[in-house]
């Protein structure tokens, strides 16, 4: 194997120096902040708790646009401390995690004898640097949108210089270098594999998997309309929402996760027995077979939305039912503790939308 692998995740980003990026909710991956052109990672201190330690490889995922340029710098020294020009002593990782210290004093560190730095590249063998404390930042400048996540940092680097002679393993030679491209690949190959459990899980696998994951429970949820918390709910709940499908409560719990809020849910025959005892007043969702199901939300919902909605709802409604999803709106109410004014006036009922968010009211004339 390839040794002790360091995995750059929510924790270790925590505690590292970040501008221009926005961690995910996860906190692993980092995307690039639209409203600025420079980008950077000073990664918190990699201790590996041996002097002279001999570093191998660091490589990160990275998704941004042509027109930007990425630099990474990567150090390695036995002493966690630094002298400036005065004498005075500062922890290094201090130093990279201050707001107070200019971008070019930290990059003075990283170009000194400790340090090396690359242009583009985002899988690089850390052959030539050397030491207990390993400090590593990374640089994205322009515009555009893009993350990296995955961050990663093999110590050793390579599996199969052990298996030749001693006269081949000159470190950092040419046939290091070489069967460093195969160590790579086996290196990428087991990670993937160790991550399977990970991908298979609702709540940290990719968001492209969600889809796939619910297809294979019967259950369409594409069009683009759902949340990424959404999809991620439903999968983790489908099979207790498999189980009670056709019932009154998976079709609340269904809509509770797209809407985030509770519905109300009418059947029509209990309509109908409450009207006919005189409990309830004629209405508009009265109408209508002992099959038809009323779905009251106050949600505002797009003609758009109410489709895909009902598409889905579709997936978990009673046999031979008719869904009737209907928008409640605030209407003002008066108690026996309200005084108007001689010329107070009250609008009456919203005859029209505009969009999502604009309503008319019967004050309103439109020529």
């Amino acid at each position: 194997m390839a040794g002790i692998n360091y995995s750059i995740r929510k924790n270790r980003l925590e505690k590292s120096y970040i501008a221009g990026f926005e961690p995910d909710e996860e906190g692993s991956r980092l995307y690039l902040s639209e409203d600025t052109g420079i980008h950077r990672l000073y990664i918190d201190v990699i201790d590996s708790a041996m002097d002279g330690c001999e570093w191998g490889r660091l490589s990160f995922n990275m998704q941004i646009t042509e027109d930007m340029a990425v630099y990474v710098y990567a150090a390695a020294t036995d002493f966690d401390t630094w002298y400036d020009d005065e004498g005075r002593t500062f922890f290094i990782a201090d130093i990279l995690r201050s707001d107070d210290v200019p971008d070019e004093t930290k990059k003075r560190f990283f170009e000194s004898e400790f340090g090396i730095r690359y242009v583009g590249k985002n899988d690089i063998l850390l052959y030539g640097i050397k030491g207990r404390y390993l400090y590593i930042a990374v640089e994205i400048t322009g515009t555009g949108e893009g993350y990296i996540d995955r961050i990663r940092v093999d110590r050793k680097g390579d599996n199969f210089m052990d298996a030749f002679p001693a006269v081949y393993r000159e470190r950092n030679g040419f046939f290091h270098r070489f069967l460093s491209v195969f160590s790579s690949i086996y290196n990428d190959i087991g990670y993937e594999i160790d991550r399977l459990p990970e991908l298979l899980d609702a709540d940290k696998c990719p968001r492209e998997c969600l889809r796939v994951y619910a297809g294979w429970l019967g259950i369409d949820i594409s069009g683009d309309f759902l949340s990424e918390e959404a999809e991620r709910t439903l999968v983790r709940e489908a099979y207790d929402l498999n189980r009670t499908k056709g019932t009154k409560v998976c079709l609340a719990r269904v809509l509770e996760i797209i809407t985030g809020e509770k519905p109300i849910i009418l059947e029509n025959n209990t309509i109908k027995a409450y009207q006919e005892k005189g409990e309830m007043a004629e209405s508009e969702f009265v109408s209508g077979s002992i099959y038809d199901v009323n779905i009251l939300i106050r949600k505002p919902l797009s003609d758009t939305d109410r489709q895909q909605i009902m598409y889905l709802l579709a997936q978990f409604k009673p046999i031979r039912s008719r869904l009737h999803l209907i928008q409640l709106r605030d209407n003002p109410i008066l108690d026996d503790q309200t005084y108007l004014d001689m010329n107070a006036v009250l609008s009456g009922e919203t005859i029209g939308y505009m969009d999502d968010d604009m309503q008319l009211s019967d004050d309103i004339i439109m020529d």
